[in-house]
């Protein structure tokens, strides 16, 4: 193997490490959040406008319909009204947003293209890429990988 083909091979694994070194901060940071306002009593909702018209609110926990309708944004902050009046529900994305930021944070693609960043970005996320390919690119064991793949 040809140190370029090398210094590829290995700015890959870096990448990839990396972005699942990220990927577990960003849910550990989201899963305290989700601890901190459950904790001060609220709950987490996940839903709104589905389209002009429809829309839906589900408890993020449990799953649970809470409302829904075809009346538009009037009618579901009608619902969120009548449903919350005392503001203790959370949405979803509030805390995603918290969370994350407005800007996503990448690792930088340090000896790699961007557009390489980029596929490994949506390979590493995919649900169909296993942890055991992970793993093998890492270097990591099947656990490691597994801990920094909460969605996969």
């Amino acid at each position: 193997m040809s140190n370029q083909a090398h210094d590829a091979d290995a700015a890959i694994r870096e990448y990839v490490r990396a972005q699942l070194r990220l990927d577990l901060a960003d849910e550990t940071t989201r899963t305290d959040l989700i601890t901190k306002y459950e904790a001060a009593g609220h709950r987490i909702v996940e839903g709104g406008q589905e389209d002009a018209d429809s829309w839906s609110i589900t408890d993020w926990r449990t799953g649970e319909l809470l409302a829904s309708g075809t009346d538009g944004l009037k009618g579901y902050e009608a619902a969120v009204q009548r449903l919350d009046p005392d503001g203790h529900w959370i949405d979803m994305d509030h805390i995603s947003s918290e969370a994350y930021g407005d800007d996503p944070k990448e690792p930088e693609p340090v000896g790699i293209p961007d557009s390489l960043a980029s596929a490994l970005q949506d390979w590493i996320g995919s649900v169909g890429t296993s942890n055991e390919d992970v793993a093998m690119i890492t270097g990591w064991s099947v656990e490691e990988v597994a801990r920094h793949r909460h969605y996969a």
